[in-house]
């Protein structure tokens, strides 16, 4: 027997509607999809895809709020960390550059007249190294230094 097509939209509206399927359609819709292969068929399509979904259900509880705060907060700070990684490699050759012009001008401004580092270190070591003789024995005395007041030094007071 042919269903017009309004019947067969009815009949697939009613089986959306309710969840249990076609045992929990009254009587004549029953009979619908008893007449109808269509209609059966998309009923038993619908019927297979609701057991698929409900084997596929996991039940799960979800994690502590704590737990899920702790992850957001390491995630942040693992962001921090190679943000921060990032622009100091961004900014590595640019400090180089400004180290070696320091140091470049530096050692341009030493060569008027004062030694390098290199040659006090090394005057100093010799003047060390030498026995002691009267001269510098006499002037590496305490009594012939001045005497200076810490304030004096800061230049915070005199002395009276």
């Amino acid at each position: 027997m042919m269903r017009s097509h309004k019947e067969c939209e009815q009949m697939r509206a009613a089986l959306e509607a309710r969840s249990g399927g076609a045992a929990a359609l009254e009587r004549p819709r029953q009979q619908h999809l008893a007449d109808c292969a269509a209609c059966a068929e998309w009923a038993q399509l619908q019927a297979w895809s609701r057991q698929v979904l409900q084997a596929g259900e996991v039940a799960a509880t979800p994690p502590l709020m704590s737990a899920v705060w702790a992850s957001i907060h390491r995630t942040s700070e693992q962001a921090w960390d190679s943000a921060l990684t990032r622009s100091f490699r961004y900014l590595l050759p640019y400090m180089v550059a400004v180290v070696a012009l320091v140091l470049l001008a530096g050692g341009l401004m030493a060569n008027h007249g004062a030694p390098t580092p290199v040659q006090a270190a090394s005057t100093a070591f010799s003047v060390l190294n030498q026995p002691e003789s009267s001269a510098t024995a006499g002037v590496m005395t305490m009594a012939n230094l001045p005497s200076q007041d810490p304030a004096h030094i800061f230049g915070v007071a005199h002395r009276q």
